[in-house]
């Protein structure tokens, strides 16, 4: 999913996280059921741990028959879950389904079936006792209006007086809009999704289109099938009166497979010239990390209404304000094409480990950049994803925490995991690992453990300490270096100085490029620090004229060399970090970095450009300042949630010397 930016200036884009329609209070009482219930679910895995198993039963199929209106905004009909136990002796069942959905019936095989409903969880007695690897079913017959939270997760909306009905469940919301098993780790074989609407709507789903049968009511009815494993999170509905327009993928001489694109009628012709590098990202994405997960099926992008992407399997769900008609928005189409083969195709085991979906398809996108492009293109990309101090962890320890699992640190700094296991490893190792990681675990789920286990099988050594420093530690190096050269007979001896001074972590242990330049040229040498301080020595032919650091930002940190202030941190560039908490809900801290006096301008604007408010407009000093936001506009009136840019400008002598943009996203 994207709600990210790495780009400078924007309107941006992504993910314009939804304008959440809830009262304050009653967002934070959804959030609290949420929380709630993945704690009962983690509850429930650690009991079954402790007897042995990993769960007690394992679905295999569900069948999905709705019927939505778009007047009454009311979903009725019937899911059908197959499964087969994992235990001796299995009599009931947990499946999740929120309250507010009326459930009629549950029925096996004809036979009516005892249940409860609370707390956000269906428990179902079975028709009998289940041994292991003995298959059953349940359909759940149930109505209501879904419950639209985290991101939209079933939302009724209008594009020029048409319905739109669109999904996007991602992380916990599918039990708001059916009965399902709300895990990721525990995917279904396959998914029929029957949806019944009004004649004048298409529905676009999952997999492939089976049937569309006019009901002579005025309602169709849509037969979507899923055929590969999937995540429950992943099954998705968008539905209005699309345009639906198609390109191929050529994946041999004699096979190709349909791209299917569902897009609103007055999209149509920017919505062409924009989605006409999705077969060729295809066909790239297909070389570096095998051919495309779901070739029997499709690929697909359909129009909602929601302000950023959804990696929806076979089906991107693409925010509509996205759709420009002049490519701006080409790096959210790799991110979330990208995430077919990592979050798709290979799901994180536990939300925890969500960087192997969001990192690994922001990774994704920098090396479009290097395919279309060159190396320098990669590195620039790279850089830009730099978005701050990074306070938090790349492994998301409180899994329940929805602002934590999309943070920018996930997807940034999870993007630089690879980067920098890029450098480690070298090219051929590091993308043999990728290589390897897809076929190994296909159409499953894997853990950070998984991943790196792969990588080192590739590399012929431990990375265990590469992992625990930037996947489950936090913030990163501070390196502070002075060099001299100096000669003794007829060599020239280059002696550097490197120490590690950052307070807010442990050491860390990385390889760093030393560019070294002489009259006749460069020579780039590969040392390895890992101690507070190191001095290293290098001997050359001919005087060194300049020492630099890792000159093409491999690894993520902060440098400070010959000349610098007392402290040792001066800042030596100008800088707008990415504030921190984001997504935030009451306050959040937006800090910068000035290398000399200058007159500095720091305001917030809304997306129509409108100023919101105004923290600095005076001269400062060199130095490093924040800011605090507690989400009000200049009259101390409080915002609305949504997506707001915050800019930093310097001048000198009145010309500017700086400009810089960011997105921040605001939920109440």
């Amino acid at each position: 999913m994207n709600f990210q930016q790495n780009s400078v200036i924007i309107l941006f884009i992504l993910l314009t996280i939804p304008f959440i329609t809830y009262s304050q209070d009653v967002h934070r009482l959804i959030q609290e059921m949420e929380r709630s219930r993945y704690l009962r679910m983690e509850e429930r895995f650690l009991s079954q741990i402790t007897k042995g198993v990993v769960s007690d039963f394992d679905v295999t199929y569900y069948r999905l028959n709705l019927d939505i209106n778009p007047l009454t905004e009311i979903v009725s009909g019937e899911v059908t879950t197959k499964a087969t136990s994992t235990i001796s002796g299995l009599k009931e069942i947990t499946l999740d389904l929120f309250d507010n959905m009326v459930v009629d019936s549950v029925v096996s095989e004809g036979t009516s079936l005892d249940y409860t409903h609370d707390n956000n969880e269906l428990a179902i007695t079975l028709a009998g006792s289940y041994d292991t690897g003995e298959l059953f079913e349940v359909t759940v017959s149930y109505s209501g209006h879904p419950v639209e939270t985290g991101f939209a997760s079933f939302d009724f909306s209008h594009h020029e007086g048409v319905p739109i009905i669109s999904t996007l469940s991602e992380p916990f919301g599918s039990p708001t809009w059916w009965p399902c098993r709300d895990n990721p780790a525990d995917k279904a074989d396959s998914v029929d999704i029957i949806i019944t609407v009004p004649d004048t709507l298409i529905v676009a789903s999952n997999g492939l289109l089976v049937s569309e049968t006019d009901n002579g009511d005025g309602t169709k009815t849509f037969f979507w099938a899923e055929r590969y494993p999937i995540s429950n999170y992943l099954v998705s509905l968008a539905i209005t009166n699309y345009e639906v327009f198609s390109d191929y993928y050529h994946y041999s001489d004699t096979d190709s497979m349909e791209v299917q694109y569902f897009v609103y009628p007055e999209d149509l012709a920017d919505a062409m010239e924009d989605f006409n590098v999705t077969v060729p990202m295809i066909e790239y994405y297909a070389s570096v990390f095998g051919e495309y997960p779901f070739i029997e099926e499709k690929y697909g992008m359909a129009e909602f209404p929601w302000g950023g992407a959804m990696e929806h399997q076979t089906c991107t769900s693409y925010g509509s304000w996205l759709i420009q008609g002049n490519h701006y928005y080409d790096w959210i189409i790799a991110h979330e094409l990208a995430h077919q083969w990592f979050g798709d195709l290979i799901t994180m085991r536990y939300w925890s480990h969500i960087w192997l979906n969001e990192g690994f398809a922001s990774y994704a996108e920098a090396l479009w950049q290097e395919n279309i492009s060159d190396l320098d293109a990669y590195l620039d990309y790279m850089r830009g994803m730099d978005s701050g101090l990074f306070p938090t962890s790349v492994f998301v320890y409180d899994s329940t925490n929805i602002s934590a699992l999309f943070s920018y640190t996930v997807y940034d700094k999870g993007a630089w995991v690879l980067h920098m296991l890029r450098h480690v490893m070298g090219d051929d190792s590091f993308f043999q690992a990728l290589a390897d990681y897809r076929d190994i675990y296909a159409f499953g789920n894997a853990t950070t453990e998984n991943f790196r286990d792969v990588c080192e099988s590739k590399y012929g050594g431990d990375l265990d300490w590469f992992f625990e420093e930037w996947v489950y530690g936090l913030f990163r190096p501070i390196y502070e270096y002075n060099w001299y050269d100096s000669t003794a007979g007829s060599g020239h001896y280059v002696t550097l100085t490197l120490n590690q001074v950052q307070t807010n972590t442990g050491l860390f242990k990385m390889p760093l490029d030393i560019l070294l330049t002489t009259a006749s040229g460069e020579t780039t040498i590969v040392v390895w620090d890992s101690l507070e301080t190191q001095t290293f020595q290098f001997v050359l032919d001919e005087v060194v004229t300049n020492l630099e650091i890792d000159p093409d930002s491999w690894v993520l940190k902060r440098l400070y060399g010959n000349g610098i202030d007392d402290d040792g941190l001066f800042p030596k560039v100008f800088s707008l970090y990415q504030n921190y908490p984001n997504p935030f809900n009451s306050e959040t801290v937006i800090q910068y970095e000035l290398p000399h006096q200058g007159f500095v301008t720091m305001e917030i604007y809304n997306l129509l450009g409108q100023k919101i408010r105004m923290f600095v407009h005076d001269s400062q000093m060199g130095g490093r300042y924040s800011v605090k936001w507690d989400g009000q506009n200049e009259h101390r009136e409080v915002v609305s949630s949504g997506i707001y840019l915050y800019r930093l400008q310097v001048e000198n002598e009145g010309k500017e010397i700086f400009h810089y943009v960011r997105k921040m996203v605001l939920i109440r």
